[in-house]
């Protein structure tokens, strides 16, 4: 990727639930010299919020990353069916093997964090969601203001499957940590780019490429190892790459097809669902399309670039 000025840099904020492909996106987010991070907030979803503070604490760590600060989200009920697919710690119980951090997360909570690195910044910033959409909505209640100087809301969130009547839906963890919050931040007002779980899906990587992962560097020897006990039953042969998808949008929009598409909270049984469906009001524009080929050329690419404190 061609080195990029700080000035000609995208400003971004990375909110988290630090789960395996938060892991792989953060990687993605520090090797793009498109993105410059500004701030990581850590929210409640594949594991509880003081877990994910740790792990995003210890991967900034790993990554020699420990001066991008971090601040922790609200403490909701997480998800315990994560623990399914991510496993207790979230990161497949390879949280005692990573490096321990020395830093710790900053006093001021995420979303006061996420507001004040908004208003502060020279240019309009772009918040990558990447987990429940907590800290996001109570920024934006709280400060308002704050939107004027967002460029957009890129949520790894929601499905454009196709369902029949009667059919459960696809509940993702990051809705249905949080249905209000997702709510009220796809109706805010800001822009809002929604990157569907049918992208992770669509760009996994097989088992093929996951050897190929490990084989690379030192990055790629712990992500294949926190890879090979990541469920998600959607995908049969491999692992998905929902997070890395969201950022890798943001890295280069142009390797995903985008429409315009009716997007919009679903309640089913107590929780909520994000639907983009097929009809009007075309309400949100939508990632519908991936160039695999191109998208895991630029992950392998970003990852030869990874380095850690272990090489």
């Amino acid at each position: 990727m061609k080195f990029l000025r700080e000035k000609d840099q995208i400003p971004v904020i990375l909110d988290v639930d630090t789960g395996i492909d938060d892991v792989v996106a953060i990687s993605l987010a520090f090797a793009s010299s498109k993105l410059k991070v500004l701030l990581i907030c850590t929210s409640c979803g594949n594991v509880g919020v003081s877990q994910a503070t740790e792990n995003t604490l210890n991967v900034l760590h790993l990554f020699k990353k420990d001066n991008v600060p971090v601040a922790k989200g609200i403490d909701n009920d997480f998800n315990k069916n994560a623990v399914k697919a991510h496993g207790a710690d979230g990161i497949s119980g390879c949280s005692e093997k990573l490096p321990k951090h020395t830093s710790g997360a900053i006093k001021e909570p995420a979303y006061k964090a996420m507001a004040k690195t908004v208003l502060d910044s020279d240019k309009k910033v772009t918040i990558i969601a990447l987990g429940p959409l907590t800290n996001i909505a109570k920024m934006l209640v709280e400060f308002p203001e704050a939107k004027n100087n967002i460029e957009k809301i890129v949520i790894m969130a929601g499905s454009i499957e196709q369902y029949k009547p009667g059919e459960t839906p696809y509940f993702g963890f990051n809705v249905k940590i949080d249905p209000t919050a997702c709510e009220t931040v796809i109706n805010s007002g800001a822009k809002i780019v929604v990157s569907p779980c049918d992208m992770g899906h669509i760009a996994r990587l097989d088992w093929q490429e996951v050897y190929r992962t490990k084989n690379t560097n030192m990055a790629g020897k712990i992500f294949e190892e926190i890879f090979r006990k990541y469920k998600d039953h959607h995908v049969k042969d491999g692992i998905a790459m929902h997070d890395s998808c969201a950022v890798g949008y943001c890295i280069d929009n142009s390797l995903f097809k985008t429409e315009y598409l009716h997007v919009l909270m679903e309640y089913y049984n107590g929780t909520g669902v994000l639907r983009c469906k097929w009809e009007e009001p075309n309400n949100i524009e939508v990632c519908t399309g991936v160039d695999i080929k191109r998208f895991k050329k630029m992950y392998f690419k970003s990852l030869k670039k990874t380095k850690t404190i272990l090489d």
